[in-house]
């Protein structure tokens, strides 16, 4: 059953398309992750299901429903928490929550302080007061208060510390466990791959891909990690490779040909350490964004 449908929608702002023809199926119990760099369209497609901005063409359904007459009953039933939240500066933090709560007709007082108290907001500070990671901490509260069956949040992870970022990832996946449908759009690929059953991968406000996280992560290519002292220059020469990296000591690599020929050369080297794994998501995204390069210049 499908949750939110966006149907051949682009939004412009200037001839370039902020979004461009963008067609996708958010169902029921999914776990949706909207991957990519910035101005990648992300939160242009939050902002389109939330009806903060209309599209130049095409068509949103959220619920059942066009999202530009989404009724007051399915609005009450999405949680929402913005990349940015801004409220009044000089009202406490708490009475910030409480009036979210009186509008969205939530009166379980002890279910929002568990909240509150669960993702460690500074109830009697003053919003002006408060860094951007305290402000999104009342924004997670205000967007999981009262039970909703669709939960939608832009950039969720940016600016929070580990802590938080680790509370509220497995919220999340508590909440969906029972049910409940969660969209989030986030620059942190690494972890959407780890939350996320579904991930749609943006670029350039076009919509590379949507796919299961396992597919994405099923790939003949593996990134190779490797501790040495010894020069490596003639193996890079050999099996052309080209984009390395290096931290901490070891020399990072993705190599996309026959695996065994490789550790056969590596036995000419003396190793202090080696390390070969699945491709990250975010090594997947760029894979993406070679093969549209690719079809962009023609298969060149």
């Amino acid at each position: 059953m499908a949750v939110i449908t966006l149907d051949k929608v682009s939004k412009y702002y200037t001839k370039r398309p902020a979004l461009g023809d963008t067609t996708f199926v958010v169902n029921k119990g999914d776990f949706f992750g909207i991957a990519g760099p910035k101005k990648s369209g992300k939160s242009t497609i939050i902002n389109l299901i939330m009806d903060f901005i209309r599209p130049t063409s095409g068509s949103v359904t959220v619920m059942g429903q066009k999202s530009t007459s989404l009724s007051l009953d399915k609005k009450k039933k999405i949680g929402f928490m913005p990349s940015n939240p801004t409220y009044c500066e000089t009202m406490k933090a708490i009475d910030v929550v409480r009036t979210a709560a009186r509008i969205k007709g939530v009166n379980d007082h002890d279910a929002v302080m568990s909240l509150c108290k669960h993702f460690s907001v500074d109830k009697n500070k003053k919003v002006g007061d408060l860094p951007l990671s305290c402000r999104k901490k009342i924004a997670i509260v205000i967007a999981l208060m009262g039970n909703p069956q669709l939960v939608i949040m832009d950039n969720p992870f940016v600016s929070l510390d580990v802590d938080t970022k680790n509370k509220l990832a497995h919220y999340l996946l508590d909440l969906n466990k029972e049910g409940v449908t969660v969209v989030i759009s986030d620059r942190n690929i690494e972890l959407l791959q780890q939350i996320c059953s579904r991930i749609a991968i943006m670029r350039k406000g076009s919509l590379l891909e949507i796919s299961e996280k396992q597919v994405l992560l099923k790939s003949d290519t593996r990134r190779v990690s490797l501790k040495t002292k010894d020069d490596l220059s003639a193996l890079y020469t050999l099996f052309r490779i080209t984009e390395i990296t290096e931290d901490s000591g070891y020399i990072s690599f993705l190599y996309k040909q026959d695996i065994n020929e490789l550790v056969q050369a590596l036995t000419h080297y003396n190793l202090d350490d080696l390390q070969i794994t699945l491709p990250s998501l975010g090594d997947a995204l760029v894979r993406y964004y070679e093969k549209k390069l690719e079809q962009e210049n023609g298969g060149e």
